[in-house]
């Protein structure tokens, strides 16, 4: 049932309590309402590349996710590359092995949040262009 539909069918209800409640007649019920609310996780990348310190600053992610049980943050790069790379995101520092797959997050519950991505080369310097964040619900 969609939102009007469930506000015309409570307003109908209320309508008719009422109208029974001006004719003197008692009357009492129960009225269970159920909402499912969809999961939905989502990130993007906002690049924008500078030089920052022993590194670089590699643009901002916005992380939405309304799984009551949390996400994980993960990063898709380019297998065989990026080996000793560090990748930062706030507090948290992922050294990279060269999987080609790290995951840069845990976090429990529901969050909205922008964050800035930082990068350190490791021994072959940046040796890809491919890096793809993705989240999923826990």
């Amino acid at each position: 049932m969609r939102i009007p539909s469930i506000i015309s069918f409570l307003a109908l209800i209320v309508a008719l309590c009422g109208s029974a409640a001006s004719a003197q007649s008692t009357a009492s019920g129960t009225v269970n309402l159920k909402l499912t609310v969809p999961v939905v996780c989502r990130v993007t990348h906002q690049p924008s590349i500078s030089a920052a310190g022993a590194g670089y600053r590699l643009g901002e992610l916005h992380e939405y996710c309304n799984s009551a049980r949390g996400y994980v943050l993960a990063l898709d790069y380019a297998p065989g590359t990026m080996k000793g790379a560090v990748i930062s995101l706030g507090d948290e520092r992922v050294v990279l092995d060269g999987s080609g797959h790290a995951v840069v997050s845990r976090v429990e519950g529901p969050r909205i949040r922008d964050r800035e991505i930082y990068a350190e080369a490791g021994p072959d310097g940046f040796d890809t262009d491919r890096l793809q964040f993705e989240i999923q619900s826990s």
